[in-house]
């Protein structure tokens, strides 16, 4: 006859076998705010500043005389670092601010004087960096946070260097298809994700053929005009991403110290997915002066292009 005892004991065994299996494959439960960043860290959405401002392949700058000659120039990239703080706004909202620092090298290939046949590599260091802030919004109650939270609202981004620059931004006007954002604070400029129904701007969403411009307004301390850029990401036929950087054209000029400076550019072709677009303002004795130091200034929006 069996012991029903003896039966009883290896049916608990077997079954405290099978719970622990079940608990040793269980996911972690993360930290909450642990789990926010790694939903940041892992969206391309966040992390492209250094794709887009990394520029080391030199581009042309037309002939001046000065005390030196930049044919061209480009920022190389060496390091970069990150850091994220979050604020609670009641018990339904998180916001994250993100900080990036990049730090390297300008190397700017330059001349002596319009006849001068041999090019100099001039290079300056310098760090610079963006911060935009990012706007959570909890959805559910569960014992997952990546679950409970969603991005809801991305702000535009503002940075350059970490030194005083001469350089100060007033407004960016930009017109994206039937979009048209006007922006004077980045940081405190939201554009929400489409999943929300909320009352705000959405983020831009782009064909790959949107007419998109910008009209950028400057107030600078240098009396020889600034150099302003914008970088976006740019796609050949099949290759892979990478930055493109287009001088904008100086449109008018008002004032005698400080000045007023205001550039355009238009453009209509895109690549699907999320980015930003930066415009950078560039003193030009950061170019044409070999000891001068490297000084600018940055602004981001976000914008999303369609497949």
């Amino acid at each position: 006859m069996k012991n029903p005892l003896l039966l009883g004991c290896v049916a608990l065994a077997v079954f405290s076998l099978v719970m622990a299996g079940c608990d040793s494959t269980t996911e972690p439960i993360e930290d909450e705010l642990s789990a926010l960043e790694a939903m940041i860290l892992e969206d391309e959405l966040f992390t492209s500043d250094k794709a887009m401002l990394s520029d080391a392949d030199q581009y042309s700058l037309g002939k001046t005389v000065t005390p030196i000659l930049p044919v061209a120039w480009g920022r190389r990239v060496d390091s970069v670092s990150r850091t994220i703080t979050f604020d609670r706004s009641g018990d339904s909202v998180v916001i994250a601010t993100i900080v990036f620092t990049m730090s390297g090298e300008i190397k700017i290939a330059a001349k002596d004087s319009p006849q001068d046949t041999t090019i100099t590599i001039v290079s300056k260091p310098f760090t610079e960096t963006t911060t935009r802030k990012l706007r959570f919004f909890k959805v559910a109650n569960t014992d997952r946070p990546r679950q409970n939270w969603r991005f809801r609202e991305i702000s535009g981004v503002d940075g350059g260097t970490t030194t005083s620059s001469a350089i100060t931004f007033n407004e960016l006007l930009v017109i994206m298809g039937s979009d048209t954002l006007t922006v004077t604070d980045p940081t405190e400029f939201y554009l929400r994700f489409a999943d929300f129904a909320f009352t705000g701007r959405r983020m831009p969403t782009l064909d790959a053929s949107t007419n998109a411009s910008v009209r950028l307004t400057i107030t600078s301390t240098e009396s020889d005009t600034d150099f302003v850029f914008l970088h976006r990401p740019f796609q050949r036929l099949n290759t892979s991403i990478r930055p493109l950087r287009a001088r904008m054209t100086l449109v008018s000029q008002t004032g005698s110290g400080p000045y007023t400076r205001v550039y355009e550019l238009s453009w209509n072709s895109h690549v699907s997915g999320r980015h930003h677009f930066f415009v950078s303002g560039i003193t030009r004795n950061s170019l044409f002066d070999d000891v001068a130091p490297w000084s600018t200034k940055i602004w981001g929006i976000p914008y999303i292009v369609s497949p």
